[in-house]
């Protein structure tokens, strides 16, 4: 399979991976044949990207770190405590709350089991989503990528539960945002991101009081936007004032926001925002911490269509953790654009003078922006 801007997308594709809504429903499932109307209805949900079934790239895998189901129990517990937080009626969201650490202990020990039962993929963790853009996904993929970090770093099982837990629930301050800024989907303007600013304390005052969720947990919801030069908030703490797991959330709380599509803007290439992360280690993260995190991160992420130097287009098909840079790619266009007749993969690694120069459909993605 291989990834596909929505707007290339043509009725008679076949979609290779199932497309989720905001909500962690299924939208589209593998296999369906996209019509003008599917295709449309991908566009009101806002999905900018979908894997097609090519025949060319057929044998190409992009799996899931976490599988479907979890994907959608962790979407659906966010959804719903974030649903009963702001309930109106105080008794039913007393109630709710009571059993609210139970459900995240739940749902990110599933995320946390298919994570240990898929180590092999966890080198090549980040694919790019194609599903709604949504708060609920945002917190399950930083979670994710959260606990891949911990993982590296030798984190025993309740280390990563109070790590994972705290980044599902790292935004849950939002809910305390007037309803009209979470609904903008324009940039906000300064006084809209100080007032902003506040959904870090008011997640931590949520989180302190709740039972079965632990005050690591809810330091993470307190500090993720600290930084080590103290030019974050909401206290402007420095070094080791801030928690690692903290800092942990904080960078797959930038990367994944990076590299997902805003209402405002188109999402940034993975090196993009791998490059801001190296450049921000010892200066807003700690180095081994951003250092831990990128070995995770496939750069060019299997299934993305990429241009070489030569001006050949193919698809990435497999990534060596060991060199990043230099996948294998299968070859579907030559330097001329025109399709190959017998596609066939190039290995990198083994091809010094051959190098990707980007992505195919650059349309997809904001370029030279971000520094």
């Amino acid at each position: 399979m291989r990834l596909v801007s929505l707007r290339q997308v043509q009725p008679g594709m076949k979609l290779g991976r199932t497309v989720f809504n905001e909500d962690g429903k299924v939208l589209l499932g593998s296999g369906m044949i996209l019509t003008e109307r599917l295709i449309a209805g991908l566009a009101r949900s806002k999905v900018d990207a979908i894997y097609i079934d090519d025949p060319r790239t057929r044998d190409i895998e992009v799996e899931e770190v976490i599988q479907p189901q979890t994907r959608t129990l962790a979407v659906e517990t966010i959804k719903n405590t974030f649903k009963q937080i702001t309930n109106s009626n105080k008794l039913a969201r007393k109630i709710s709350l009571v059993e609210m650490g139970l459900h995240f202990q739940r749902a990110f020990s599933s995320i946390l089991e298919d994570l240990l039962l898929n180590k092999q993929i966890i080198g090549n963790l980040a694919t790019l989503s194609s599903h709604s853009p949504s708060l609920y996904h945002h917190s399950v993929n930083v979670a994710v990528l959260a606990a891949a970090v911990g993982m590296s770093l030798g984190y025993n099982r309740q280390q990563l539960m109070d790590l994972g837990i705290g980044a599902m629930l790292h935004d849950i301050g939002k809910l305390n945002l007037p309803q009209e800024m979470l609904q903008k989907e324009e940039r906000w303007n300064d006084e809209e991101k100080e007032i902003a600013k506040q959904h870090t304390t008011y997640g931590f005052e949520l989180l302190r009081k709740q039972q079965d969720i632990s005050l690591l947990s809810a330091h993470i919801c307190l500090q993720h936007h600290e930084r080590l030069n103290g030019s974050g908030y909401p206290q402007g703490l420095q070094g080791k004032q801030i928690h690692e797991y903290a800092q942990i959330v904080g960078i797959a709380d930038v990367y994944d926001s990076l590299t997902s599509p805003k209402p405002w803007r188109k999402r940034y290439m993975p090196q993009d925002a791998l490059e801001y992360l190296l450049g921000s280690g010892g200066h807003l993260f700690e180095h081994h911490l951003v250092n831990a995190f990128i070995k995770h991160i496939a750069v060019f992420p299997i299934g993305s269509s990429v241009v070489l130097n030569t001006g050949e287009v193919g698809v990435v098909s497999r990534v060596d953790s060991n060199y990043p840079h230099r996948p294998s790619v299968r070859i579907i266009k030559d330097g001329r654009g025109n399709d190959v007749h017998h596609p066939y993969d190039l290995d990198l690694k083994s091809n010094i003078k051959l190098f990707i120069v980007g992505f195919e459909d650059d349309g997809l993605f904001l370029m030279n922006d971000l520094f």
